[in-house]
């Protein structure tokens, strides 16, 4: 079997979807994308393309290799590593189909037949969006005057109505100081969650890169409410103040959801400065590089929670990896692709012809198909191609 092709989607309401073809008609889907840098990802796949043309698509450790080296002496960036990792989840699902497994089988087999899910909460009332359309084209509907008493609310909502049994709160404190005045302010808000999610519900929190003095104050904050991880609570790029913050703290911490490859993962594990870790599976190197990552994690008693705020494919992909990985914590989708019917939380709906389905207690069921284990539902997908595509993230 040899490649022969690739074709790139623009799939409603932001995403980027490839489709590789084979010689012997069995295709893949990847995502490769990244956000608001969909072109330029787009056109390092193509640079990529003439690489594996007339390649075997089940060579995929040798087909990684070859893209990372086909930089010139120039490797890696979110652009190039984004494009590999849509490029290798396709190839995944060619191998899967190819050999008629699904793609955890293909890793060594199921830890696990569902896989918990949570849900980010907020002040907004959770709402639905009809597939293909952005989220906040639901939100003037349903949004509610601030104040803590909304954030508990919201939380039942997702807990009691939808089913999540875990969620996560987002805040933005910025990379200032003068946040200090709104710390118990959050720590607030966050309690407020807790006690609309009830006592069995885990929560975790993302703090979105503040400064790191901010970075502890909130922790020391939040810590009596018992996060389940404290999300990125330093720079980005500054893996020596995640160590400091780390070791200063008794919250698990979490980071990685913009780190490319596993050498930033490795650095951060040597200096015991991560608790969970959160690539994503289509920035950080696709389904060959996080399987990776998440070994070292498990070396290093680190969880794996994978970074997922794309499209229902990328949920996919992310899925089959966290059916195989003895240290897997739980699972983050993109609220967009959630829907609501008959008393059911349906995840994709519209893109594929089986979506997935909230069970009772807050999991989804790994599909069992060839590769990726799904199919598109043909005719939702059309209707939501007949919709505008943007380059601002869904």
């Amino acid at each position: 079997m040899k490649i022969t092709h690739f074709e790139i989607l623009k799939v409603p309401p932001s995403w980027v979807w490839l489709k590789i073809y084979t010689d012997e008609g069995i295709t893949g889907l990847g995502e490769p994308y990244l956000e608001n840098h969909p072109e330029s990802v787009s056109a390092e796949v193509r640079r990529l393309e003439p690489f594996l043309i007339g390649k075997d698509p089940t060579h995929i450790e040798a087909l990684w290799q070859c893209m990372y080296d086909a930089g010139l002496g120039y490797k890696g960036g979110p652009v190039t590593m984004s494009a590999i990792s849509g490029i290798d989840i396709a190839l995944w699902d060619i191998a899967g189909k190819a050999a008629g497994l699904p793609i955890h089988q293909m890793l060594g087999g199921a830890c696990r037949e569902r896989i918990r899910m949570y849900r980010s909460s907020s002040s907004e009332r959770p709402h639905c969006v009809e597939p293909g359309q952005p989220y906040r084209a639901g939100a003037a509907k349903t949004t509610s005057p601030g104040g803590t008493p909304v954030w508990a609310d919201a939380a039942r909502v997702l807990v009691q109505e939808w089913g999540f049994r875990c969620l996560k709160v987002h805040f933005g404190p910025g990379d200032g100081l003068e946040v200090t005045s709104r710390i118990d302010r959050f720590a607030e808000q966050f309690a407020a969650v807790r006690a609309g999610a009830g006592p069995d519900v885990d929560v975790a929190v993302d703090i979105h890169n503040p400064h790191p003095a901010i970075a502890l104050q909130l922790i020391e904050a939040l810590a009596p409410h018992r996060p389940l991880f404290v999300e990125e609570p330093m720079p980005v790029e500054r893996v020596d103040l995640l160590e400091d913050i780390a070791q200063r703290v008794s919250v698990p911490v979490a980071a990685g959801e913009r780190w490319m490859g596993k050498w930033v993962f490795f650095d951060a594990l040597c200096r015991k400065a991560l608790a969970v870790l959160q690539p994503d599976i289509c920035h950080a190197g696709g389904i060959t590089e996080c399987k990776k990552i998440a070994a070292m994690g498990e070396a290093a008693s680190a969880k794996v929670a994978l970074h997922c705020p794309l499209s229902p494919l990328s949920l996919a992909a992310s899925i089959q990896l966290d059916a195989c990985l003895p240290n897997f914590l739980v699972q983050e989708h993109n609220e967009v692709n959630d829907w609501r019917e008959d008393g059911h939380t349906y995840i994709g709906k519209g893109y594929f012809r089986e979506p997935f389905v909230l069970d009772e207690d807050g999991c989804v069921r790994v599909p069992q198909g060839p590769g990726l284990g799904i199919e598109l539902d043909d005719e939702g997908m059309a209707r939501i191609m007949a919709r505008p595509w943007q380059i601002q993230r869904g």
